[in-house]
C-alpha cells in the first residue's frame, strides 16, 4: 500500500473557518490548539510539537520548531507558519501574542504542567476548555471524510475476508492476530488498533489479549478488527464458529444481533445518543442478560478510533447527518462465551447508513 493521501488545502481551510466561526460563538480571543491530533486536523501537518494559534481578528498561524518548519511552510504555504525555537518558550511566545486576550480557549487534554505555565504566562486571562467545541467540530463529516470513510470500510471488509480465508482450527489467537496485522498493511496503512481475537471462554473478555490460544474444530471466534486508510479509521467486529456451536452460542448471537438491528432502525438525527444505547440494552435486558452488557453502544471514528459522541448512557448529544459511529452490542458470560457484532453507521438526513459491508446473519457464522 502507498502512503496516506493528504488532505487538500481547501478541505484543511474549510475546518478553519468553521473553528473561527465557532470560537467568535462561544467570544473567545484566542484558541491554542495543541494536542497532536487537533492541530493535524486543522492543519494537515504531521508533528510531534507546534501549537496552532487561532486569535481574532487574524489569520491561524501554526508556530513550532526547527525540525517542521520547513515541512510547513512546504506543504501548507497558505497556513503562516513561524519558528517557535523549543518547547520551553512557548509560555513567552504566547504572553508576547496575548496581551489584549481576555479569554483564551485551550484544550483540556492538554498536560497539566504545560497548562500552568501558560496560565501564569497569562494570569488575568479566562481559560475556557475548548475541548468539547472541538469535539463537536470533529464529529460531523465533510463530503471528503465521509468518502475517506467508505473506502476504510470497505477495506476493513476486504481485511476480514481474508483473515477469515486464512484462520484455520490448529492456529493460535496470535497467529490470527498476526494474520490481521500483515492484511492491514496491505490493504492499508496498518492497524488502527492492535487486533483482538478470542478463540471460545476467551472472549468473554471484551478487550482479550491474543495469547498462544489454539482455535480447535467446533470452537467459536471473535475477531475485532480494524484498519486505517488515508488517515481515516475503520473498526469491526464479527464472531464465527468453526463447525457446529452449541445452542447457548446460538441463543446469545440471535439475542445481540436483534439488539444490533433494533439500534440500526432507531438512529436517526434529532435523537440523544443515549436513546440509542437504551434502545440495544433494552432488547438485552429483557433476554435476561443485562448484566453482561458492561460497555456502551458504540463510539464515534474518523481521525481516531475513539472519537466523540458516542452511543452511551451519559451522552446526551444529539445526532447530526456526517456523524460515523460504531454500533456493538455484546454479551460476555465470564469462563464460557462472548459475542459482540459491531457495524459503523453514517447518520443521515432520515436515518443512517450501515457502511460495513461483512455479513452478520447467523447461518453465515457458522462454518
Amino acid at each position: 500500500m502507498s502512503a496516506s493521501i493528504p488532505f487538500a488545502p481547501n478541505e484543511i481551510q474549510r475546518r478553519l473557518r468553521r473553528l473561527q466561526a465557532a470560537q467568535r460563538r462561544q467570544r473567545l480571543d484566542a484558541v491554542l490548539v495543541t494536542t497532536e491530533i487537533n492541530r493535524f486536523y486543522f492543519t494537515g501537518l504531521a508533528a510531534s510539537n507546534g501549537m496552532l494559534l487561532s486569535e481574532r481578528g487574524a489569520p491561524p498561524a501554526f508556530h513550532t520548531d526547527f525540525r517542521y518548519l520547513t515541512m510547513a511552510r512546504r506543504t501548507a504555504p497558505w497556513l503562516p507558519s513561524h519558528l517557535l525555537w523549543r518547547p520551553a518558550l512557548e509560555p513567552e511566545v504566547v504572553a508576547g501574542l496575548g496581551c489584549g486576550w481576555r479569554r483564551v480557549g485551550y484544550e483540556g487534554s492538554m498536560p497539566a504542567a504545560r497548562f500552568l505555565k501558560l496560565q501564569a504566562a497569562l494570569p488575568n486571562v479566562e481559560w475556557v476548555n475548548a475541548t468539547p467545541m472541538i469535539e463537536e467540530l470533529r464529529a460531523i463529516k465533510s463530503p471528503d471524510e465521509q468518502r475517506r470513510m467508505r473506502a476504510a470500510i470497505t477495506a476493513n471488509d476486504r481485511l476480514f475476508a481474508e483473515t477469515l480465508r486464512q484462520t484455520v482450527p490448529g492456529m493460535s489467537e496470535w497467529a490470527i492476530s498476526a494474520i490481521v496485522r500483515r492484511e492491514a498493511e496491505r490493504l492499508g496503512q496498518g492497524e488502527a488498533f492492535a487486533a483482538i481475537a478470542c478463540v471460545g471462554r476467551g472472549a468473554a473478555e471484551c478487550h482479550h489479549q491474543p495469547d498462544d490460544t489454539v482455535l480447535r474444530r467446533g470452537q467459536p471466534l471473535l475477531v475485532d478488527l480494524g484498519l486505517k486508510l488515508n488517515h481515516a479509521c475503520a473498526d469491526m467486529t464479527r464472531c464465527v464458529s468453526f463447525g457446529p456451536p452449541t445452542p447457548l452460542w446460538r441463543e446469545i448471537y440471535r439475542i445481540v444481533l436483534t439488539a444490533n438491528r433494533a439500534a440500526v432502525r432507531a438512529i436517526r438525527p434529532g435523537l440523544p445518543c443515549q436513546a440509542i444505547d437504551a434502545v440495544a440494552r433494552g432488547v438485552i435486558e429483557r433476554a435476561g442478560y443485562g448484566p453482561f452488557f458492561g460497555h456502551s453502544l458504540g463510539h464515534g471514528l474518523g481521525l481516531e478510533v475513539h472519537e466523540s459522541p458516542s452511543f452511551s448512557s451519559a451522552c446526551a448529544t444529539e445526532l447530526a447527518p456526517g456523524m460515523v459511529l460504531t454500533v456493538e452490542p455484546g454479551i460476555y458470560l465470564p469462563g464460557r462465551l462472548g459475542i459482540r457484532i459491531e457495524d459503523v453507521i453514517l447518520v443521515t438526513r432520515n436515518g443512517c447508513e450501515v457502511l460495513t459491508g461483512t455479513p452478520r446473519d447467523l447461518a453465515w457464522a457458522v462454518r
